[in-house]
């Protein structure tokens, strides 16, 4: 096909890899391809224009030109671009590119560079310069790189979009740019932070974000991109869409979540990224000065103490996870613990004709199985008549001074450069790693030297009584009052021998341990049957024991939250 001898119909290709760029602008593409169609006396019928899309991506999978190669080639003659490399800057994609239009009857026209594909030269030229705008566009690659890590061996952001919680800014110390905290998503952070440190797990964080309507991480950019600097749905316009848009020349392998979009996953890699510390990262790896120390790009979101208690939380209850899953969490888990061993009881269900059945077990046998409902009956009135009165108290973490993060962050760094040592080979990489290593030692020496206050927990009020709290709360409230006021009740059930019964009823044994924070507020024991005795270490046992004939039940006594 001849693009000069007749009328054709041209479809104009436009394209930007960022909106910002004036020298190739889409005004100036427009103008030269419109002036080309009308000076061969040929009709423009349409317009493929994508903005901020990189010339990586192949032209058949760009969000508006694909579909006029794929779906609508039967609606123009012509394919006109500026220059060659709007199409793309891959060789063997322009090629590809070059064959269907080719093979479809098509012509292909570069109106700057008098490339026209109707013609052996223009299609022997279109190649050439295809392999020049290859080459040029791993040219700009390479410079990205050398210039990414510039910036970031001298603590200044190369671009793109920043960590959750900060906010890229005009470099104050000199050119370029410099990552700030981000008021809003910082004050989310620390919430998360301040949740996770307390016991609260992922998925209860996640369900809580969603209930109250909070924007994740990549819905809150969007908003920021709009104009809006909110982290809360309602106070955005409704007609505002923050959701994922598919991303040119890629698949989407899972549906978006538009409907509780926060879950527990992406939480838990945000409190393990040490992108929350303000250090720089280069493909998940820390960056580390000559001094072997991490590069610090931004003012740290979280102290050294809360990271490595967070960590240390995420740990336990990974490996609590792995060991025994549960989709619903019984009202006193990680409360109740056997006397005998230690471990905690496991709440179990069972229904048998029609009625649900419920106890707590202890999965090494040491004890016989306990009913859930005198147990957690039990200890509610323990907390009512015993503590009821007395303000609740919370464990609140105390971090130790400056000398302790340094000498602890020093010592990470050296256990970090010994694994990278140990899978170096070349001298070179060897060698820089030893003379990091050797900085290091004479800092942990210094430090060494002296004294530093050791982090702590401390318990604290927090201006309300247990009673209140308790008969206000559900079933899991309930149980995160006393896991977060650190107390545990220990059972025990032995004695049986064979079927139980009103004779055969065994003995109950239980100790409740209170922090010694909070039995300096409890007084005296209100009951002779109770005995208090003060033991090793923090906590002070409150025990009991008795007969267990009115715990007694048989598979046709059910449960009294059977039904």
């Amino acid at each position: 096909m001849s693009s000069t001898s007749e009328k054709l119909r041209v479809l104009g290709r436009l394209r930007l890899s960022r909106s910002t760029e004036e020298s190739t602008s889409i005004d100036r593409q427009r103008e030269t391809i419109q002036q080309w169609a009308d000076a061969h006396g040929h009709t423009v019928v349409g317009w493929a224009e994508d903005v901020d899309v990189s010339g990586s991506i192949d032209p058949f999978e760009t969000p508006q030109l694909g579909p006029w190669l794929n779906d609508r080639p039967h609606e123009w003659d012509v394919l006109a671009a500026w220059k060659l490399d709007r199409l793309g800057r891959n060789a063997i994609q322009l090629s590809r590119l070059f064959g269907w239009v080719m093979e479809h009857d098509k012509t292909l026209v570069s109106c700057s560079e008098s490339i026209d594909l109707s013609t052996w030269a223009g299609r022997m030229l279109a190649n050439v310069i295809a392999g020049l705008a290859e080459g040029e566009l791993e040219a700009i690659r390479e410079r990205q790189r050398g210039s990414r890590h510039k910036l970031r061996n001298s603590a200044r952001w190369g671009g793109g979009k920043p960590p959750f919680g900060y906010i890229a800014v005009k470099n104050p110390q000199g050119e370029g740019w410099a990552l700030e905290v981000d008021p809003v998503a910082s004050k989310l952070i620390r919430r998360i932070v301040d949740d996770t440190i307390a016991g609260k797990p992922s998925t209860q964080i996640a369900a809580e974000l969603n209930r109250e309507g909070y924007l994740t991480p990549s819905q809150y950019y969007r908003a920021r991109s709009a104009g809006y600097s909110t982290l809360l749905r309602s106070e955005l316009p409704a007609d505002l869409d923050v959701n994922p848009k598919q991303e040119p020349g890629k698949v989407r392998r899972r549906k978006v979540r538009t409907e509780n979009p926060w879950t527990q996953t992406p939480i838990r890699n945000m409190l393990r990224s040490d992108a929350i510390r303000g250090y720089v990262h280069h493909k998940g790896e820390l960056v580390r000065d000559d001094d072997g120390m991490p590069i610090q790009l931004a003012e740290p979101l979280v102290t050294l103490d809360e990271w490595e208690l967070i960590q240390s939380t995420l740990d336990r209850r990974r490996d609590t996870n792995r060991a025994k899953r549960r989709v619903k969490l019984s009202p006193l888990a990680g409360v109740a613990v056997c006397l005998g061993c230690g471990y905690t009881l496991h709440h179990t269900r069972k229904v048998a004709r029609g009625i649900e059945y419920r106890y707590y077990r202890c999965e090494n046998k040491d004890i016989s199985d306990i009913r859930a409902d005198f147990l957690e009956d039990l200890v509610g009135e323990l907390v009512v008549d015993e503590i009821g009165d007395v303000e609740i108290l919370e464990r609140v973490w105390v971090p130790g001074d400056s000398r302790e993060t340094e000498l602890r962050e020093a010592i990470a760094a050296v256990d970090d450069l010994v694994r990278a040592l140990s899978g170096a080979t070349s001298s070179t990489v060897r060698d820089r790693i030893q003379k990091q290593i050797s900085a290091l030692d004479a800092k942990i020496s210094e430090l060494e030297a002296t004294p530093a206050r050791e982090s702590r927990w401390e318990y604290k009020p927090t201006g309300g009584v247990y009673r209140d709290v308790w008969e206000s709360s559900d079933l899991a409230g309930r149980r995160e009052l006393l896991r977060r006021s650190g107390i545990t009740v220990a059972v025990s059930l032995t004695g049986i021998d064979g079927k139980r019964s009103g004779d055969n009823s065994g003995t109950f044994e239980y100790r409740v341990d209170f922090p010694a924070e909070l039995m300096a507020n409890l007084g005296h024991p209100k009951d002779d049957e109770q005995l208090w005795k003060k033991i090793s270490g923090s906590f002070i046992p409150v025990f009991e024991r008795r007969s267990a004939a009115d715990i007694v039940r048989t598979e046709a006594t059910p449960s009294r939250d059977g039904a």
